[in-house]
């Protein structure tokens, strides 16, 4: 009898053990208490202490005070000592379908994918855990000043059947300033704002862009034409070190903050080799990339973004490619090192004049997706933003662009920690307002109600195609010509130059397979030095058989193969050419 007993005991244990989820935070019970955090809202300039966190469903309902009674049939959960900060918004994202883990076990529950997104992805990106929520442009509208007023609204028009979150337009510069007015007056009837691209930063906010993507539209209109021109045709480095007039700057953010613009100056994809800490960040990288669970990454991407860490963006046709920092001459990375604290005095201006940041990554570029968003608030920081701006750039101020122009599409319910928004949340072990790196810190992350089961799954994803290489990817490199092409049997080391396309500070010469130094003039010019070793044990040219008009016995000429090698991110090997070895 007792035994009958213990087996049918073991058999409602057991029945029990399966009905319970592994992860007991990987569900969420209709209604939840929690207590004792300390609650960072994004909104407010200060946390938010002793208060109870009450949710109900996939809603925040309320934020009430500690010691509150919980609802009947609420569990109550106590996370005294940690903190609490909203899902985080990464407001400037190329999607790419590998994305999805990575984002949310980093607290990035909701992302702008700059594309026109298929309806069923977003709809089903507002529920999934494996996912952030999806906002999006419906594409990017193309504007030609040459069309009729009437023919631009009713593009505009037509778009609205995409079901944008916003608008996205073509870049604004001086051609399509017209055509850009009209659709902007268009988009903005309709309630909603602007995002994109400038070559003129103060045109383009006067003729109704509301997001300023990236800075240098305001580097360019402080240039002379002169100055344009030649930054036009690549004979700078970089357009920020052209960031000096504080008073015509200072005018034109004010104009800017005054008309509610708004700046995503994407820093570190654009400037994070030039940080502190970018060594630190790459490591950080690394330790993400390397997991074994994350194998299906594609390679070429993890290379692009460790790579990324050591480059610097050039505009310059002295490199045409994103060149590595320890590649460069002393005096151009002084250069870049002027831009770079130019870039983030003016990102600390902005908002001291009342203006509002996006902390968008330009993710793929960007770096690891969702680690990237936190680096983006820690060089927000290193511009001189306090850490609860930094906060808010990657929470509320960004959910703004949702509520549309003047706020005619309602509040947004994604950013904040306030009643009323989705219940997408990220728990801390330390105090992001005493440093804003704690953001990294993640102990859970919420989305929509439900505890998420961090970690990551590899069979999440599998490439059926090759991955978009990244911003900034080396491409194969070609030679064309090789000067000289002909040694003499028996010689020292000959001095070569090579002259083809698509050279880079680290591409490298390999003779017969074997590399040897490499000097980068230009990307279009190598130099090295072809040693004696290799001419003395050059092979018979494939090119030149042997025969009696060659009057050198029975081997011919000799050659030795030449060709370039550049490596990862992406990058390849050129065609081979030959160095031809006459005999003595």
């Amino acid at each position: 009898m007792r035994i009958a007993r213990a087996a049918f005991g073991l058999f409602v244990i057991a029945i029990l053990a399966l009905a319970t989820p592994p992860d007991s935070r990987a569900q969420t019970p209709s209604t939840l208490l929690i207590r004792g955090a300390t609650i960072i809202d994004g909104v407010a300039d200060a946390p938010l202490r002793d208060r109870a966190l009450l949710i109900e469903g996939n809603t925040i309902r309320d934020v009430l005070p500690a010691g509150a009674a919980a609802p009947a049939g609420a569990q109550v959960l106590d996370l005294s000592g940690k903190f609490i900060i909203p899902g985080l918004f990464d407001s400037h994202v190329h999607w790419e379908e590998y994305m999805g883990e990575l984002f949310v076990n980093h607290g990035v529950t909701s992302i702008v994918a700059l594309e026109n997104a298929p309806k069923a992805l977003r709809a089903r990106s507002q529920d999934a855990l494996d996912l952030p929520r999806f906002f999006h442009p419906g594409g990017r509208l193309q504007l030609s000043n040459d069309a009729s007023e009437g023919d631009i609204r009713q593009m505009v028009r037509t778009w609205f059947g995409n079901e944008p979150d916003f608008a996205w337009f073509a870049q604004y510069n001086d051609r399509n300033s017209r055509a850009y007015a009209i659709a902007a007056d268009e988009a903005h009837k309709a309630g909603f704002v602007i995002f994109g691209h400038t070559d003129n930063a103060p045109g383009s906010v006067r003729d109704g862009m509301d997001i300023i993507e990236h800075i240098w539209g305001f580097a360019e209109a402080v240039m002379s034409p002169e100055q344009l021109r030649s930054f036009k045709e690549g004979k700078f480095l970089t357009w920020a070190t052209f960031l000096t007039d504080w008073s015509k700057l200072d005018a034109m953010i004010a104009d800017a903050v005054r008309r509610g613009a708004y700046l995503n100056p994407t820093l570190h994809y654009e400037w994070g080799g030039m940080s502190r800490r970018a060594l630190q960040r790459e490591l950080e990288d690394y330790r993400v990339l390397s997991n074994p669970d994350l194998s299906y990454i594609p390679r070429n991407v993890a290379d692009g973004i460790l790579g990324r860490q050591r480059q610097i963006k050039n505009f310059s046709s002295r490199y045409e490619n994103t060149p590595w920092i320890s590649r460069l001459p002393a005096d151009d990375r002084k250069e870049f090192e002027t831009g770079f604290q130019n870039v983030l005095e003016f990102t600390r201006r902005y908002v001291a004049a009342g203006g509002k940041i996006h902390a968008g990554t330009d993710t793929i570029a960007g770096g690891t997706p969702g680690l990237g968003m936190h680096h983006e608030m820690e060089i927000l920081v290193e511009a001189g933003l306090t850490p609860v701006q930094a906060l808010k750039a990657a929470t509320s101020w960004p959910a703004e662009l949702l509520q549309g122009k003047n706020g005619s599409r309602g509040t947004a319910k994604i950013g904040s920690i306030r009643p009323g928004s989705f219940a997408d949340l990220v728990v801390v072990s330390a105090d992001p307002l005493s440093d804003i790196s704690n953001t990294k810190k993640i102990e859970r992350v919420m989305k929509n109600g439900r505890w998420v089961e961090l970690g990551y799954h590899p069979e999440y994803f599998t490439s059926v195609r090759p991955a978009r290489p990244i911003v900034a990817s080396n491409l194969a490199p070609t030679i064309s010509s090789m000067q000289p092409n002909r040694v003499q049997e028996g010689s020292s080391p000959v001095h070569v130059m090579l002259e083809g396309s698509g050279f880079t500070t680290t591409s490298l010469v390999r003779v017969d397979g074997i590399s040897v130094k490499t000097t980068f003039r230009n990307p279009r010019l190598l130099e090295f030095d072809l040693p004696a070793g290799a001419v003395a044990r050059a092979s018979p040219d494939p090119f030149s058989p042997p025969g009696p008009a060659q009057n050198v016995g029975i081997i011919g000429y000799r050659s030795v193969a030449v060709h370039v090698f550049n490596p990862p991110p992406d990058g390849g090997t050129s065609n081979t050419v030959y160095q031809t070895v006459l005999p003595k």
